[in-house]
C-alpha cells in the first residue's frame, strides 16, 4: 500500500505536468505512471480485506466499464471538479478506468492534442482523488497510528477485536486468496469471454487486462511468500516446515495459473475471439489453484493453527 500511494503521487505529478505542458512525451509518462499505479494496485488484491473493504476505497478506485454517456455529461457540465464532487459521482466516473479512457483514449492512441481544455480539469481532479485514496489505505495499516489495521491483523487472538484468534486472522489471508482467483477466472475473464463483449473488459484503453490478471495472480504468490520487493515472512515459511507436498503443489499451481495467462498473447479484447482455448486453459488453472486454497490451505489453517 505504500508502494501503491509513492505510484500514484507519481502519477498525479505526471498529469500536473501534462496539465502545464501538453506533449506526447508528458501524456506517455502519464500513460506508463498510470500503468505502474496499477501493478502496484493489482498485487494487493489478494488481500482485500481491512479498510480498502470496509472504507469502500476499492470501488472507488477500481471500477469499470467507464459509463460514456455519463462522463461526457460530467465533461459538458458547468461542475468545478472539486474534491467534493468528484466523491460524488457513482464509483464508474472515478479511479482509474476514467483516468485510462481520458490518457488512452478509446483506441489507445490518444496524442496530447487530442486532450481537451476540460479533459485535463477532470483528469488532474481524479489523479488527485486517486492519490488521495492510496494514502488513506497506506496510512491506514502505518503502525503506530490510532486505530490502525496492521495492529489489528498482527494481534490476533492478543487483543485484536476483528480477530479474536490467530485462525481467523490467517482464515482471511486464505479467503482472500480464493476471492480474488474467483474474480480473475469467474468474473474479469469469463464475463466479457461468455458475452463475446470487449466493452465488458477491465482496462481496455490501455490494452493492460492480461497484466492486469497476471498481477492479481502475483498477489496470490506475494501473500503466500510474504514477498513484495522485500522478502517477509509468509504462509510458505509455516507450511514448507510442516507440510511440505502442500507447499510444493501450492507453488505449482500458482505458477500453473500464471504460466496459463502469459500464453493468452494478444489483447484480451482481442483474445476472447482469437483465443478461446488459451483463455479457458487459463480459466481452468486458475479455478484449480482456488479449488486448492479453499480446500487444502484452509484445511490445513483449520487444523493447525489456533
Amino acid at each position: 500500500y505504500n508502494d501503491l500511494a509513492d505510484q500514484a503521487n507519481l502519477l498525479y505529478s505526471a498529469i500536473q505536468k501534462f496539465n502545464t505542458t501538453s506533449t506526447d512525451a508528458n501524456l506517455a509518462d502519464c500513460r506508463t505512471l498510470w500503468k505502474s499505479s496499477r501493478s502496484a494496485w493489482e498485487q494487493s488484491e489478494g488481500f482485500l480485506f481491512g479498510p480498502v473493504s470496509t472504507n469502500n476505497i476499492d470501488p472507488r478506485i477500481d471500477t469499470w466499464p467507464v459509463n460514456y454517456v455519463d462522463l461526457d455529461s460530467v465533461l459538458n457540465s458547468n461542475a468545478v471538479f472539486s474534491d467534493s464532487y468528484i466523491e460524488s459521482l457513482e464509483d464508474a466516473l472515478r479511479g482509474f478506468h476514467p483516468i485510462e479512457y481520458l490518457i488512452f483514449g478509446q483506441t489507445g492512441a490518444k496524442t496530447a492534442a487530442q486532450v481537451t481544455a476540460r479533459e485535463k480539469q477532470y483528469l488532474l481532479a481524479l489523479a488527485e482523488n486517486l492519490k488521495k485514496l492510496t494514502v488513506e489505505v497506506a496510512t491506514s495499516w502505518k503502525p503506530g497510528t490510532t486505530g490502525n489495521y496492521h495492529d489489528e491483523f498482527t494481534k490476533a487472538g492478543a487483543g485484536s477485536k476483528v480477530y479474536l484468534t490467530k485462525r481467523a486472522a490467517f482464515e482471511e489471508l486464505v479467503n482472500a486468496m480464493a476471492g480474488i482467483c474467483d474474480e480473475v477466472a469467474n468474473g474479469k475473464l469469463e464475463e466479457p469471454y461468455a458475452a463475446q463483449d470487449s466493452t465488458l473488459e477491465e482496462s481496455p484503453f490501455s490494452k493492460n487486462s492480461i497484466k492486469d490478471f497476471t498481477n492479481n495472480i502475483t498477489s496470490v504468490q506475494n501473500v503466500y511468500l510474504g514477498k513484495y520487493k522485500v522478502d517477509g515472512a509468509g504462509l510458505e515459511d509455516i507450511i514448507k516446515g510442516n507440510f511440505l507436498s502442500l507447499d510444493k503443489n501450492m507453488k505449482l499451481k500458482i505458477n500453473s495459473a500464471i504460466n496459463a495467462l502469459n500464453k493468452i498473447t494478444v489483447p484480451f479484447g482481442r483474445a476472447i475471439f482469437e483465443q478461446p482455448q488459451q483463455i479457458e486453459a487459463a480459466q481452468k488453472a486458475i479455478n484449480e489453484l482456488k479449488n486448492f486454497i479453499e480446500a487444502d490451505l484452509m484445511n490445513y489453517v483449520k487444523t493447525s493453527i489456533n
